[in-house]
């Protein structure tokens, strides 16, 4: 059954490293190292302030989908790491690299009506450009959650 993109529910974008997770525990890991995404280590990041609950509320109205820096095989920690972190659930896609996530955020484009993305750096600007939406870029491991929902009712219709 083939639907619209007027037709589905408005979805936003939500980047996780930075964004809604803060992983600076395991700077000292080293980036990148097998160390780094190791499941231990994953589950012992904390969530930025705000962000779970703004998220939960913001899920009664879109569909959360998030897109992570993270190596695919980080895919079952990440999920596990949403769930007890109190994050709504939704669908997580992982690309290491820029390059990467602009591939996927092309395929999603058709998958999701998205309305919003939020990051927390320029280059998360880039994905929502290429979804064509509201792009709400927030302070690294200290965004303000709160504002969010006024800038959703703000500047969509």
């Amino acid at each position: 059954m083939s639907q619209r993109k007027t037709e589905r529910v408005k979805a936003i974008l939500v980047f996780v490293d930075g964004t809604i997770c803060d992983a600076r525990q395991r700077y000292p890991l080293g980036l990148g190292t097998p160390e780094f995404y190791r499941r231990e280590e994953l589950l012992k990041d904390s969530a930025v302030p705000g962000s779970s609950q703004c998220l939960r509320e913001l899920a009664r109205h879109y569909e959360i989908v998030y897109i992570g820096a993270r190596p695919a095989f980080t895919l079952p920690f990440t999920e596990e790491w949403l769930a007890a972190l109190g994050f709504p659930s939704g669908p997580v896609y992982l690309g290491e690299t820029q390059a990467e996530r602009l591939v996927l955020v092309k395929e999603l484009r058709d998958k999701f009506n998205f309305v919003a993305g939020i990051g927390d750096r320029w280059d998360d600007n880039e994905l929502h450009l290429e979804i064509g939406c509201l792009s709400i870029i927030l302070q690294e491991h200290a965004g303000d959650w709160a504002s969010v929902p006024r800038h959703l009712e703000k500047n969509l219709p």
